[in-house]
Formats: structure tokens, C-alpha cells, sequence
């Protein structure tokens, strides 16, 4: 399916969003090809996981479909220059002694 840009050069921007580093697979559990990203977060992640960020709150993680929505080039700036690999290096960095989730934990 194609998200709905504004240009050929934006689809090929989010192309680049999906295929950068750590990007691949979901933030939180490692599923592989994420389609949903959380804004304000700056990283990709699975439908599964997306909902657990959407119940969340939209004050902690806005979610958006890579397929279903509207991506402004601000937004794939954003997502670009964020990513799984920086989110997971901040976010879960000094994290000690925890065990990450996977494709088939318990939600």
C-alpha cells in the first residue's frame, strides 16, 4: 500500500524512513517491517505495539499510520532523523536487567 504524500518525493522519503538504521523492525518488541511510527518519539513500530502507544496517551506517543496517513515533509525530517536505533539508545540506554519484549509477548 502507498501512504498518501503530496509527491513522488515524499514517498521516496518515507521509503528512507523504513530503511534506516534500526528502522527495519519494531522499537519495542523487534517485529519485523514496522508500519506505524510514533511521532513525537521518532520511531517506527507494529501494529501490535501501536496500540499499546496509543492507549498510552497522545501527550506521551503519537501514532501514525506509515500507510494510512498524511506525511508532511516536516514529519519524515523528523522520523529521519530519529529512528529506532537513536529512540531504543535514549530510551532504553541505562536500562539494566530488563528484557526486551518480542514479537509473540503478551500484550
Amino acid at each position: 500500500s502507498q501512504a498518501r504524500l503530496g509527491s513522488q518525493s515524499d514517498a521516496l522519503a518515507l521509503q528512507t524512513v523504513r530503511t534506516a538504521r534500526g528502522n527495519s523492525f519494531c522499537v519495542d518488541c523487534d517485529a519485523p517491517n514496522p508500519d506505524w511510527a510514533s511521532l513525537n518519539l521518532g520511531s517506527l513500530m507494529c501494529i501490535e505495539c501501536s496500540g499499546i502507544h496509543r492507549n498510552l496517551g497522545t501527550h506521551l506517543s503519537r501514532v501514525r499510520s506509515l500507510d494510512l496517513d498524511d506525511w508532511p515533509g516536516e514529519l519524515i525530517l523528523v522520523m529521519t532523523a530519529i529512528g529506532n536505533a537513536l529512540a531504543n539508545a535514549v530510551w532504553e540506554g541505562a536500562v539494566e536487567g530488563y528484557q526486551k519484549p518480542g514479537p509473540e509477548s503478551s500484550r
